[in-house]
């Protein structure tokens, strides 16, 4: 994972990766995911669950960026898993 996707506070800067993704790629219509329910709130969740462990007094500072990659690694190994 590039540095350049890290906020100053170490957190994941999920906007500006999802912006430079979509340049690399064919942009996405959201014609075909507006009528996903609570889709939002699901992504919402994880980046949360993110953010408790980020500040959790277990994680050094070393941590996060394998932390981040691992994430991210899993979410999208999950999403090509199951959404078929």
């Amino acid at each position: 994972m590039s540095d350049k996707f890290v906020n100053k506070d170490g957190g994941f800067n999920h906007g500006k990766w999802i912006r430079e993704k979509s340049l690399e790629r064919p942009l996405i219509k959201e014609e075909y995911i507006e009528g996903m329910r609570d889709l939002d709130d699901g992504l919402r969740l994880i980046g949360d669950s993110w953010d408790e462990w980020k500040k959790g007094p277990m994680t050094e500072k070393g941590d996060i960026k394998p932390a981040q990659k691992e994430l991210v690694t899993y979410v999208v190994g999950w999403l090509k898993k199951n959404i078929k």
